[in-house]
C-alpha cells in the first residue's frame, strides 16, 4: 500500500506542475517542469522523512544549485562547466547541511542548457516549492485518509 500512496502522492505533485506550468507561468516566460523534478518527487513521496526530503534542504539546495550555475555561466569557463558547477554545488549543500542530490542534477542542467538569471528562479526553484507545498498537503490531508490515520515515517 506505501508503494500506491507514494505514487499518488507524486501523481498529485506533478499535476501540481502541470497547473502551475500551464495556467500560470507560461504566460509571464517561466516554466516550472525540469527533469530533476523526478528525483525530487521521488524522496518526497518515497522517503520523506530522509535528510535529504526535508523542505530546508530541497528549497535551499536548488537556491544553491542555481546560483552556483548562474555564477559558473558569467565566469565565463566553457570547458567543463557542469563538472565545475555540480562540484561546486556538493561542497556548497554539504557546508550547510542542505544535501539534496537532484539539486547536483540541477546545476549541470542550469550549466548545460545556459540558463540565464531567471534559472535561479525556474524551473528548479519555483518546481521543488511546489512540489514541498503539495508534499506537505498531501501528507497533513490525504494521507491520512489513505493509510487509516497511520503517518509515513520513512
Amino acid at each position: 500500500m506505501e508503494s500506491i500512496i507514494a505514487g499518488l502522492g507524486a501523481a498529485a505533485g506533478f499535476a501540481a506542475l502541470h497547473v502551475a506550468n500551464d495556467y500560470v507561468l507560461k504566460g509571464i516566460g517561466l516554466g516550472c517542469l525540469c527533469p530533476p523534478l523526478g528525483a525530487v518527487a521521488v524522496l518526497l513521496f518515497c522517503l520523506p522523512g530522509a535528510p535529504a526530503s526535508q523542505p530546508k534542504a530541497v528549497i535551499g539546495a536548488h537556491v544553491i544549485a542555481g546560483v552556483i550555475g548562474y555564477a559558473v555561466l558569467q565566469s565565463g569557463v566553457a570547458a567543463y562547466g557542469e563538472a565545475i558547477a555540480v562540484s561546486l554545488t556538493i561542497a556548497a549543500m554539504s557546508a550547510t547541511k542542505m544535501v539534496h542530490p537532484p539539486a547536483g542534477a540541477y546545476a549541470f542542467l542550469y550549466v548545460n542548457k545556459g540558463m540565464g538569471l531567471k534559472g535561479i528562479l525556474a524551473p528548479g526553484l519555483v518546481g521543488a516549492v511546489i512540489l514541498v507545498a503539495t508534499q506537505q498537503v498531501f501528507n497533513a490531508t490525504l494521507l491520512p485518509l489513505l493509510s487509516g490515520g497511520k503517518k509515513k515515517k520513512s
